[in-house]
C-alpha cells in the first residue's frame, strides 16, 4: 500500500506506483481495470443514463463478482439506506444543497484546462510508449487508461505544495481522465452540437467565421472534424490558441453533461462545483447542458 502514506511522501508513493506498474503486469491491469470501472460506474455512468444517452463500453461488464463486492458493494449498502435522488429531486427540488462555509471556492477549472490543452499535445505526437489513444492494433485500452492517470498525476505534482486539498487535486484529476478517455465522444458531440446550432449554420445572422472557428469554438472548419485525425493533430501541435479554446470546449462540455449530471444523481458534490463559468459565450454554454427527454 505505497499510496497510503504522509502528504510529503505522496510523490514517491506515486513514483513507487508507476514503478511497480511497469514491472507487474497483473498490478498494471488490475489498477487500470479497477479505475476504468470506478470512473464509468461512479462519475460518467450517472450522467449519461440521466440523459438517456446510449454510448460504446459505458457498462462495467468487464468485472467478475467478487471485484464488483470489492469495489461497489459497500456504495450500494450505503445508497440503500440513504436513498437514491430521484430525477425530480435533481431538476426540481427547491431545496439547496448543503455547503462546507469551510471549504474554499478556489479556481480549479483552470488548472484543469492547462492539463488538458499540454495532454492534448502529448496526445497529437501518437508516441506508441505512451499513447494517450488507440495508435493501432497493439494498443491496449488499459494502456491509454494507465497513460491518461499517469500523466493527470505528473500533471498535478506540481500543485501539491500550493495548498491544494487532495479532494480538489483528485477533482481536477478527475476531470482530466475523464476528458480523455471520452475525447472522441467529446469531440463528435460538440462538433455535431455547434454545426446543427445557429452558431454553425450559413444561413444564421449568429453564425460564427470560419476563420474564428479554432480560437472561437475549438474546432477545426472544413470538415475535417472526425474526417482527417492528422489535420487536427498538426493543428494542436503548432496552433496554441486552437489547443487551448478546445481543451475549453471539451471541459465545458464534459461538465455539462457528465460530471455534473452524475453528480447530481448520485447526491455528491466537489470543491468549486461543476459549473461552467470560464465559458463567456451564453450560446455555446447553453450547447454544453445535458440534452434531456420529455419524460411524458
Amino acid at each position: 500500500k505505497a499510496w497510503q502514506t504522509e502528504e510529503n511522501s505522496l510523490d514517491a508513493a506515486a513514483a513507487a506506483i508507476d514503478a511497480a506498474c511497469l514491472f507487474d503486469e497483473k498490478l498494471r491491469d488490475n489498477r487500470a481495470r479497477s479505475l476504468l470501472a470506478m470512473f464509468l460506474y461512479e462519475l460518467e455512468g450517472p450522467g449519461l443514463r440521466l440523459n438517456n444517452v446510449v454510448l460504446p463500453c459505458m457498462d462495467v461488464d468487464f468485472l467478475s463478482k467478487d471485484e464488483w463486492d470489492v469495489l461497489f458493494v459497500p456504495n450500494e449498502r450505503k445508497e440503500e439506506k440513504t436513498g437514491k435522488i430521484s430525477v425530480q429531486d435533481i431538476h426540481g427540488s427547491e431545496a439547496s444543497p448543503e455547503v462546507d462555509e469551510e471549504q474554499p471556492n478556489r479556481p480549479l477549472h483552470p488548472i484543469a484546462i492547462d492539463a488538458i490543452e499540454e495532454a492534448f499535445r502529448l496526445r497529437a505526437q501518437n508516441l506508441t510508449t505512451s499513447p494517450l489513444r488507440i495508435i493501432n492494433s497493439k494498443t491496449e485500452w488499459f494502456e491509454v487508461q494507465y497513460n491518461a492517470v499517469t500523466f493527470a498525476d505528473r500533471f498535478l505534482r506540481k500543485y501539491r505544495s500550493k495548498s491544494l486539498s487532495e479532494e480538489e487535486l483528485q477533482t481536477i484529476g478527475g476531470r482530466i481522465v475523464g476528458v480523455l478517455m471520452r475525447l472522441d465522444d467529446l469531440e463528435w458531440e460538440w462538433n455535431h452540437r455547434v454545426c446543427s446550432s445557429p452558431l454553425g449554420q450559413e444561413e444564421s445572422a449568429s453564425m460564427i467565421p470560419y476563420e474564428q472557428w479554432k480560437t472561437t469554438l475549438g474546432l477545426h472548419p472544413g470538415g475535417v472534424e472526425q474526417v482527417c485525425v492528422e489535420t487536427i493533430d498538426v493543428a494542436l501541435l503548432e496552433e496554441e490558441d486552437f489547443a487551448r479554446a478546445r481543451a475549453e470546449k471539451m471541459l465545458g462540455l464534459f461538465l455539462g453533461c457528465i460530471e455534473g449530471p452524475a453528480l447530481k444523481a448520485s447526491g455528491n458534490r466537489v470543491p468549486g462545483g461543476s459549473e461552467i463559468d470560464f465559458i463567456t459565450c451564453t450560446a455555446q454554454r447553453a450547447l454544453m447542458e445535458p440534452k434531456l427527454d420529455n419524460p411524458n
